[in-house]
Parts: C-alpha cells; sequence; structure tokens
C-alpha cells in the first residue's frame, strides 16, 4: 500500500499509484478515429499538491492499432477480446484484426454515446451538486469553492495520474449563496446498509493527429481512506469495509463512508502514473459509480447515503518523482477537479477533461465501460 497523501492546497485529492495489489499495470493504447481535431488544454494556474509517497514504475506497455471499423461502430465499440496478442522485447502489442460492434460492456447507441458526452461537457460546466467536509478544510473548496476546472501542465513535466475520490456530503459549510445543484438538506451517509461501488478509473490523451491514446486503466479500485484535512501518513485501510464486485457488474465497493471508525474519511482511489505522449493536446479522467446494498435482504436505505464523487488527475514532473517524495509545487500539481456529483441507485458517468466541449463533442474518446 501507498503510504502517504497529500497536503492541503486548493483541490483536495493525491495522486499516486501502482502500489496496492488491486491497481491495473499501466496500458496504452492507440485509436484511429475519423478526422484530426486540434485544441489546447484550459484552466487556470496550476495549484500547489503533492504527497510523499511510492509510485510503482513498473508498467505493461500495451499498444492497440484499430485496423477495421465498420462505418456503423465507433471507437468505444472496440473489445479486447478480438485481438491478436504478440509479445516483443517485452513490451505487448495488441492488433484488432476486426473490431466488434456490439461487445459486452459496450454500446454503439447514438442516444448513450450523445448522453454521457453531454455528462462529460457538464461536469466541466455545471457547479457541484453539493457541500462536503472537505471544502471547509482545503481552499478553494467550501465557502471559497472553486468551479470544475483544469490546470495546465507546468512546462517540460512527462509523468500523469488519475483519482478519484468520494465523500458524504456535509450542511457544515460556512457561508451562503453557493449554487449548489442540489438543495439540502445535507445530512451525510445515514445508510448503514448501502455501499458505494466504483469501476473503471481510466485516463485518455488526444494527439495532436486526432488519435486517442489509454494512459492507464484500473478496473477495480482499491480500499485506501483518507482524512478530510489530507494529512501526509494518516490513511488508513479500509479493508475491512472494502469488497470486491467483479461478480456485481465489477469494481468494488465501500460502505461506511462518512461513519463508524471511518467518520471524517473519504474514499479515495487512483490508477497507475503513465508517461504523458509527446504530442498529447489534452485528457479526459473517466469513472463509473452507483450504490449497492451492503445486503441484499436488509432495508434498502440508499436514499439516506447522501455521497459525493469526482475525479480529475495530478501532473508529476519526471521520472524521479516517481518514487521520491511529491512535494507540492516543485515535483507534482493537481491537474484540475469536476464538479461533485451524487452517487445514485444507477450507475453514473463521472468525467473530467482538459479539452474543450467543441472538441469532445467532435471527436469523443473510446471510453472503456459504458453501461449498454
Amino acid at each position: 500500500m501507498l503510504t502517504a497523501c497529500l497536503v492541503s492546497f486548493t483541490v483536495s485529492a493525491c495522486g499516486f499509484g501502482g502500489g496496492d495489489s488491486t491497481l491495473d499495470d499501466t496500458q496504452s493504447a492507440l485509436a484511429d478515429v475519423s478526422e484530426s481535431v486540434p485544441g489546447k488544454s484550459r484552466g487556470t494556474s496550476p495549484v500547489r499538491r503533492g504527497g510523499d509517497t511510492a509510485a510503482n514504475p513498473q508498467a505493461t506497455t500495451e499498444t492497440v492499432t484499430l485496423a477495421s471499423l465498420s462505418t456503423e461502430s465507433t471507437v468505444s465499440d472496440v473489445t479486447a477480446t478480438d485481438a491478436l496478442v504478440s509479445s516483443d522485447s517485452g513490451e505487448t502489442t495488441v492488433t484488432l484484426a476486426q473490431a466488434s460492434t456490439a461487445p459486452a460492456g459496450s454500446s454503439s447507441s447514438p442516444a448513450l454515446a450523445e448522453s454521457w458526452v453531454d455528462t462529460l461537457a457538464n461536469d466541466m460546466k455545471l457547479y457541484h451538486d453539493g457541500p462536503v467536509a472537505v471544502l471547509e478544510t482545503l481552499p478553494g473548496w467550501g465557502s471559497g469553492a472553486n468551479w470544475p476546472e483544469a490546470t495546465p501542465r507546468p512546462s517540460g513535466w512527462k509523468y500523469a495520474i488519475p483519482w478519484t475520490h468520494t465523500i458524504e456530503d456535509t450542511n457544515h459549510v460556512n457561508g451562503n449563496g453557493y449554487p449548489w445543484r442540489v438543495p439540502g438538506p445535507y445530512t451525510g451517509n445515514q445508510a448503514p446498509n448501502t455501499r458505494v461501488q466504483q469501476r473503471d478509473i481510466q485516463m485518455w490523451w488526444l494527439l495532436s493527429d486526432g488519435r486517442w491514446v489509454l494512459g492507464t486503466h484500473n478496473p477495480r479500485p482499491g480500499d485506501s481512506m483518507f482524512p478530510l484535512n489530507w494529512a501526509e501518513g494518516t490513511q488508513i485501510e479500509g479493508r475491512d469495509i472494502w469488497r470486491d464486485e467483479s461478480a456485481n457488474g465489477g469494481g468494488s465497493s465501500m460502505r461506511s463512508i462518512g461513519r463508524d471508525a471511518y467518520a471524517r474519511h473519504l474514499w479515495h482511489e487512483w490508477a497507475s502514473p503513465h508517461r504523458i505522449p509527446d504530442n498529447a493536446i489534452g485528457s479526459v479522467t473517466v469513472f463509473f459509480s452507483r450504490l449497492i446494498l451492503d445486503n441484499p435482504s436488509g432495508p434498502d436505505d440508499r436514499h439516506l447515503a447522501r455521497i459525493l464523487a469526482a475525479g480529475a488527475g495530478d501532473w508529476y514532473k519526471d521520472d524521479a518523482t516517481l518514487t521520491s517524495a511529491k512535494v507540492p509545487g516543485v515535483n507534482t500539481t493537481y491537474m484540475g477537479i469536476a464538479r461533485l456529483k451524487y452517487v445514485t441507485k444507477d450507475w453514473q458517468f463521472f468525467g473530467w477533461t482538459s479539452l474543450s466541449e467543441a472538441q469532445i463533442r467532435a471527436n469523443p474518446p473510446p471510453v472503456i465501460g459504458l453501461p449498454k
């Protein structure tokens, strides 16, 4: 397990990965698209972030080339089950000789594609659904909460890592007049029989020639629980409240977020750090989450679980940063933040991007795990 997290700065999150046994190896994938879409990152000046953590630089690189796609299918219709695999010098190459048009876990429905693209756009332009306690701990949240943002990569920095965090809401937020999208009362997690399920944390990069590259993908989140003040070295394992959900839609789940021994803690997860492509012009972070029951025979109290989630990522300076102490503003800084949204009993798409809405609509990323 990783042993530290980020210190206080504008947004609450920490970026690192690879140490937990549930994390997958870094994956890279090339996906052909029909046109080249230029663009640039947007956002404000980087905000200092970091942490004294150990990351795993050892990762397998997988290159996926879409050799054939029908005119009716989309890039997101591709599944690795159609792949031909070869290995050369320790690098795995996966060539998709014939892409499936309707693989399990994906959909070629234009309506669905439009829906998740709309969601990604809204996750970057709408305000947070509700307040959380960490908003009062870190500047830039709570009574001074920022709108969703993307911060530009510092010049010459080479690595990135996506992350998510999941936390109960709170009515203890100073100040009035903030445009929370969901009205209170904000009661926190009052649902002892509810779990938060999460899966398929991923980060994609759009290249200058219009192709999408998969930087990293973690199908099953781990069990890291961090305090609201992000004090380094004080996170705890939530293994006793963590559950593998591979047979129940994928990923893993947590109960007791903000409750019991995990009061004033959030569930923080990430995929692996990965090298940013030289010709990348922007990125997208995606994950999926929903509320499920801890005991299927028990009461359905999911309406009492007032839990929000959001994702984004961190910038890492260089190779040394992967295994050295993370110093905010020196070798790590955050990539931004998407809007905090309430998790519901239905699968939801949670997204963040540094690209413009026009770029995303013209050339959507080939997201892994879109529900049918």
